[in-house]
């Protein structure tokens, strides 16, 4: 089941479903993107709805799951445009972590290039 959320997830964002992705994390969750931390829904809607500048489409190569289901790990590539109209291309891992009501608790993400790369 969380590894279908997670596939979801990369089809929402890429359509810019903020509020459907928002709705995902618990109120208390923290998203560590690179060197950047959103602690609570309220920072990390902020961040998908105010500081997230890019656009395109996120290729999930591999899903890994944990045996309890409560973690999930997804590698791919992201490629797209920023800001400006300049091209963006760009590995990530993205690691997931689900509290018991099965909404986000934790979120980790690590791109090949830091977090201003994508941010604008």
């Amino acid at each position: 089941m969380t590894a279908q959320l997670i596939r979801e997830y990369y089809t929402r964002i890429d359509r810019c479903d903020t509020d459907w992705v928002v709705a995902l994390f618990d109120d208390d969750a923290v998203y560590e993107r690179a060197e950047a931390i959103y602690a609570g829904r309220a920072a990390i809607a902020r961040f998908f709805c105010e500081e997230r500048q890019i656009r395109g489409v996120h290729h999930v190569e591999d899903l890994l799951t944990s045996r309890e289901g409560d973690r999930v790990v997804a590698i791919g590539r992201f490629r797209g445009t920023g800001a400006a109209g300049d091209a963006r291309d760009v590995g990530f891992a993205d690691l997931w972590q689900f509290g018991s009501d099965g909404r986000i608790h934790r979120r980790r993400t690590f791109l090949a290039r830091g977090s201003d790369y994508v941010r604008r």
